[in-house]
Parts: C-alpha cells; sequence; structure tokens
C-alpha cells in the first residue's frame, strides 16, 4: 500500500515540479487519497465509457471510487471532506441531477479500517449523446486529514494545501461493431450511435452481443435490418442521423 501510494505521490511531483516547490519533509498526520486500481484513468481523470455498453433502457447506475488511507489507522470513524467542482465549458459541464445525483460532501472511513469509497450516482442524459460531460471530485482538507504530503509552496513561498482530485468523464462511447466494415455496411450502411442504438432497440439486442466477438450470421443482419428500415418507413417524420440527414439502411435491406 504504502509503496503505490509513494509513487503516486511522485507522480504529483512531477506534475507540479515545474510550478511548485515540495516541503522539505512528511512530519506525520495522515493523508487519504483516491485510488486509481481497476479503472480507465491517465493522471487524476476517470473516463467512464461503460454508458457505450448498456443498453439504452438503463438511465441510473452507481459507481464506487476507493479511497485509501495513508497514515495512521484509528479506533473511531473519521470524515472525509468531498467538494464538487464543474467544468467551465457550457457544452461540457455535467449537471446535478441531469447528469449525476448530487454528491455526499462528506464520507465516512470506519474504524480500524483503510479504506472507504465515495458514491456516485451518475445518469444518462440524453445531453451524452453529443457531448461527453465532465465534473470533478474533491478531498478536502480537514483536521483529521492534514498530512504534509498534501501541502505545496507556490513560487512565491506560499503554502496551499492540495486536495486530491478526480476528474470523471461520462462518454456514450458505443464501439463500432468488428464486423460492421466487412458485413454491416450492406446491411445497415452507415455506421453511427443514433443508427446502432435504434438497431438494438428495436431488435432487442444486448449492445454486449451486438459488440461482442462473436459472428452474427448474415441472415440475423439482414433481418436486423429490414426490421429497422421499414420502422423509419413507417414515421411520419423522418428519423434523422446525427448530421441531422434522415436516417437510411444498406442497400441489401431495402424493399
Amino acid at each position: 500500500m504504502k509503496y503505490l501510494f509513494f509513487l503516486y505521490i511522485l507522480a504529483l511531483i512531477l506534475c507540479y515540479g515545474c510550478e511548485h516547490t515540495e516541503l522539505d519533509c512528511y512530519e506525520g498526520g495522515s493523508s487519504v487519497y483516491f485510488s486509481k486500481k481497476s479503472f480507465q484513468i491517465m493522471g487524476d481523470t476517470i473516463r467512464y465509457d461503460t454508458w457505450g455498453v448498456i443498453d439504452g433502457d438503463i438511465k441510473e447506475q452507481t459507481y464506487k471510487l476507493p479511497i485509501y488511507l495513508f497514515g495512521t489507522v484509528t479506533d473511531y470513524d473519521r470524515k472525509i471532506k468531498i467538494r464538487t467542482e464543474l467544468c467551465d465549458v457550457d457544452t461540457l459541464r455535467a449537471e446535478v441531477n441531469v447528469d449525476f445525483r448530487p454528491i455526499p460532501t462528506e464520507v465516512i472511513l470506519p474504524a480500524n479500517s483503510n479504506e472507504t469509497s465515495l458514491e456516485i450516482v451518475m445518469l444518462r442524459s440524453e445531453k451524452l449523446k453529443k457531448y461527453n460531460r465532465i465534473f470533478t471530485v474533491v478531498i478536502e482538507e480537514s483536521e483529521q486529514f492534514n498530512s504534509e504530503y498534501n501541502w505545496r509552496k507556490d513560487n512565491d513561498g506560499n503554502s496551499y494545501f492540495l486536495g486530491h482530485s478526480m476528474t470523471i468523464i461520462a462518454s456514450e462511447n458505443f464501439p463500432k461493431p468488428w464486423w460492421w466494415e466487412w458485413n454491416g455496411v450492406r446491411y445497415f450502411g452507415e455506421y453511427s450511435y443514433l443508427k446502432a442504438d435504434l438497431i438494438c432497440t428495436l431488435c432487442n439486442i444486448h449492445r454486449t452481443e451486438f459488440i461482442d466477438k462473436t459472428v452474427i450470421p448474415d441472415s440475423k443482419l439482414k433481418y436486423y435490418g429490414k426490421k429497422v428500415q421499414r420502422w423509419l418507413n413507417a414515421q411520419e417524420s423522418p428519423y434523422l442521423e446525427e448530421d441531422g440527414t434522415p436516417m437510411v439502411m444498406g442497400v441489401d435491406v431495402q424493399d
């Protein structure tokens, strides 16, 4: 655990070394930090792409971000203060009760434990079809967690607390099936997220099955394509693609 933490601290030093000077030594205390294990993470960013392979009728998921202790385990509960920061870019800014439920402002680190987690409830916003949605969670300074490892000095020698943070990018990254280019275009036309979503919805196909390595027989692909094209033909107004053009299936399923 300590070895992993020292690697984490080293990364922070490298990131901030050009602008800040690390304090000379560690003099005790306890620190808590977000774990990066088992998540798709670059730096302090989690790319939360799992919406893309989750069926379209699922609108809410609970996500647990692990928090670990560096320092002394105690025989009493301790509170970890949490702050939520929103993105400055309007189209990318995740919204409370639109993209995620309100984030707890406190998390309990149980007695006799060196780990806990921040529970985040993600919501599937319609805006994800056009833009990724971004927000950041930050561990704040407190009397109980005030380690020297969390302190830096700016170029003027002023000390400030660096709360460990994690930026979460929510995305509707629905991967193109591996077979689409060589056997899907003839039945479905050019790939788009909206088209793949509509195919799975109308044909009751799980997204994980749709992008699986298993070969889907031509007869099924043709059936799916014809079913979706007939649905498109039955709409009073054209069902539009992401670029605003009418959606159409491939040439081999046209009547």
